[in-house]
C-alpha cells in the first residue's frame, strides 16, 4: 500500500492559520488511532474531531460528525467557525493531509461515512452494514471502535478507535437579521473590498490582516493581497445573522457571485472599540 499523499488543494496567500499536528497532542491523548484504507491510498489516523452538523441525506437534519485524519486537530481554533466541514475542507485538508468524516446519529449509533481522496477514489456518501461499531455517546463523547474489513469487492477497509469529545455549539449572542454593529462593519468592508481602495479598506482590517498586508507590500506583493482578499468574495452579500463572544463575532452571510448564489460566514474581532473584518469563508449555496 502506498502511504498517503493525494489531495492539490491549493494553497491561498496570507491563509490566518492552518491546522496541522502537534499541538493537539500536547494537551492530552490521541482521540483516535488506527487505518483506514482505500484503494492504493492508507490513512493512518491519529487525531479525531467531533461537532453538530448537517445529515448528508435528510432535509435540516442534524448529525455527529467525526472527522478523523493522519494529522492533529486543534478544536478551539476549529470550534469558531459556523460550519466546520467547510472549514476542515478548506483550511485543513491538503496534499500530505487526508480527511475521512463518520456520521452518528444524535443518540450516538452509527450511520455511514465519506471522503474523497482522489479521482475514482471516494465516497459521496456510505451507509454499510458490514461496518461493525461499538461506538457510544456518553457525557457528549463518543467512544469505542468502527470496523469494516477488507472483502474481495470492498475498496475500502479500516479498522479505528475513538475517545473524542463533541465540540459545543455555543458562538454567543444572536443580534439578529442584519447582524448589528458587527454586521455593519463587514457591509462597510464590502464596499471598500467592491471598490478596490486600499486606502478604504485597510482601517477596516483586523490588526492581524493589515500586518500581513504590510509584510506583502514590503515584498512588492502588496497588490496579490488585494487580490487575495477579492478571491470568492461576492458582489452582493447580505448578513442573515451574527453572533458576538467576547471581543470576536462571528456573522453569517448569503450572497451572489459571478457563479451564482454563494452562503458562507465571517469572523471580526473588536479592536480599540471597532469591530474589524479577520476573515471569510465562502462556497456555492445549497440547493434549496
Amino acid at each position: 500500500m502506498k502511504p498517503f499523499r493525494s489531495f492539490a488543494t491549493p494553497v491561498t496567500l496570507g491563509l490566518l492559520f492552518v491546522i496541522g499536528a502537534g499541538a493537539a497532542f500536547a494537551a492530552g491523548p490521541a482521540r483516535a488511532s488506527g487505518l483506514f484504507k482505500s484503494g492504493e491510498i492508507q490513512l493512518k489516523i491519529t487525531d479525531a474531531y467531533a461537532f453538530r452538523g448537517a445529515a448528508s441525506f435528510g432535509e435540516n437534519e442534524k448529525v455527529l460528525v467525526v472527522a478523523v485524519s493522519n494529522q492533529g486537530f486543534v478544536p478551539a481554533a476549529m470550534d469558531e467557525y459556523w460550519d466546520r466541514k467547510r472549514a476542515l475542507e478548506r483550511y485543513f485538508k491538503d496534499e500530505d493531509t487526508g480527511l475521512v468524516y463518520f456520521e452518528f446519529g444524535l443518540d450516538g449509533k452509527y450511520r455511514g461515512l465519506s471522503y474523497y481522496f482522489g479521482s475514482g477514489n471516494g465516497c459521496g456518501y456510505c451507509s454499510d452494514p458490514a461496518v461493525k461499531s461499538t461506538v457510544s455517546l456518553k457525557s457528549d463523547k463518543l467512544s469505542g471502535k468502527l470496523v469494516m474489513a477488507k472483502t474481495k469487492d470492498a475498496q475500502m477497509s479500516f479498522e479505528i478507535t475513538l475517545d473524542v469529545p463533541v465540540s459545543a455549539d455555543d458562538h454567543g449572542a444572536a443580534q439578529g437579521k442584519g447582524g448589528g454593529e458587527p454586521g455593519k462593519a463587514y457591509l462597510a468592508y464590502h464596499k471598500a473590498l467592491r471598490g478596490q481602495d486600499p486606502k478604504a479598506i485597510q482601517p477596516l482590517l483586523a490588526e492581524e490582516r493589515r500586518a500581513r498586508w504590510k509584510e506583502a507590500e514590503g515584498q512588492g506583493n502588496g497588490g496579490a493581497f488585494l487580490e487575495f482578499l477579492g478571491e470568492g468574495h461576492p458582489a452582493q452579500v447580505t448578513v442573515s445573522e451574527a453572533f458576538v463572544k467576547g471581543n470576536k463575532a462571528l456573522l453569517l452571510l448569503q450572497g451572489k457571485g459571478e457563479e451564482g448564489k454563494v452562503e458562507g460566514e465571517a469572523q471580526l474581532v473588536l479592536e480599540q472599540g471597532t469591530w474589524r473584518f479577520l476573515e471569510e469563508t465562502l462556497s456555492p449555496a445549497s440547493e434549496p
